[in-house]
Order: structure tokens, then sequence, then C-alpha cells
């Protein structure tokens, strides 16, 4: 049972109505995390701004959701895995770059190193060694390809952290466990 109220849409005010708003217009649809966001407006108002200025980041929409498809799945967020990999194929990927994201193994040798990279800043909060960083940059990475990778990471750990405290309500199809997918069928 979600432990956070949701704020409904036709009872929101003020700021809360207009990023709700916000939310409709860009999606369609307004997902129970922007529901439970929007208990504070700084919050949901972060969070868009965040996200939004992500989408200008130059490793791209593709590898971007891969992290947080990997950060989500590090995170045990079963909110945020499904979500992630229902709205993933307009972000560009594939079954199989879905299933790379989910386990952090891909065949590209440029999206395993963010991939690995971004699972050691996870996991070592941030204290990457030396030649964890040399390993990504050879891989071809600049430096701001790196700082996105890390923010990449923190947005995916901000709604993972969330979604699992709240037990946001799950309002899109839950996310085989990973387990269950197959390179070349994805997950079903």
């Amino acid at each position: 049972m979600q432990r956070i109220h949701s704020v409904e849409p036709k009872t929101a005010q003020g700021r809360t109505k207009e990023l709700l708003d916000t939310v409709q217009q860009a999606f369609g649809v307004i997902p129970n995390t922007a529901k439970v966001m929007a208990n504070s407006p700084a919050v949901l108002d972060s969070f868009l701004a965040f996200s939004t200025a992500m989408g200008g980041a130059k490793i791209g929409t593709k590898l971007h959701n891969q992290v947080k498809l990997n950060t989500s799945e590090t995170n045990s967020c079963v909110y945020c895995t499904s979500i992630l990999s229902v709205v993933a194929p307009s972000a560009g990927l594939s079954a199989d770059d879905i299933l790379a994201g989910r386990t952090g193994n891909s065949e590209d040798r440029r999206t395993k190193a963010a991939l690995a990279f971004a699972n050691d800043v996870l996991e070592s909060r941030g204290k990457v060694g030396n030649q964890q960083l040399a390993s990504v940059r050879d891989a071809g990475f600049g430096d701001a390809e790196v700082v996105e990778i890390v923010a990449s990471v923190v947005l995916g750990c901000f709604t993972n952290f969330l979604n699992n405290m709240a037990d946001t309500e799950l309002d899109f199809q839950k996310a085989e466990p990973v387990e269950a997918c197959s390179v070349g069928g994805g997950c079903k």
C-alpha cells in the first residue's frame, strides 16, 4: 500500500496544479510518482527541471536512460524499472538496450564502460578510483560526459529512493525480473 499521499490533479491548486498540468501536457499522463512529488511543488519543479535539462546531455537520451535503468535495478526500485522499461522505446531503446541497461552488460564497448562506471559511482557513493575513471575515459568519454553519467545516477537514485520509500503504486506494466529476460527476446 502506498505510504505517501498522491496529489490528485483535479483538486490541485496554484503552482502544484501548474506543474501537474505540465506533466500531463508533456507525457499525456501523470504518473503516480509525479503525484507523490507534487506534495512539494519545489520537489516536482526541481525534478522536471533536472529531467528536462538532462534531455540535452552529450551522452544522449539512450545512455541516460540505460544508466537510470541500471541504477533502478541496483536500488531494487520496481516502480522506476517498470516505468523506464515502458517509456524506453520512445527514448530509442530496443529490447536489447533495455536489458543491457538493466544488467549493465552491453555488447557495445562504450556503453558497457559507461554502465560499469555508473555502477562504480553508485556502489562507491561517488568515491571511484583513478582506474575506474581512466577506464571510462579510455572508452571515449570526456569530462562533460563523465559528469552527465554521474548526474544520471543521481537522478535515478532520487526517483528510486522516493518511490521505494513511498511504495508508490505501480501505474504501468510491471517489468519482469531481469532473470526472466533474454537477449534478443527482451523483457515481456
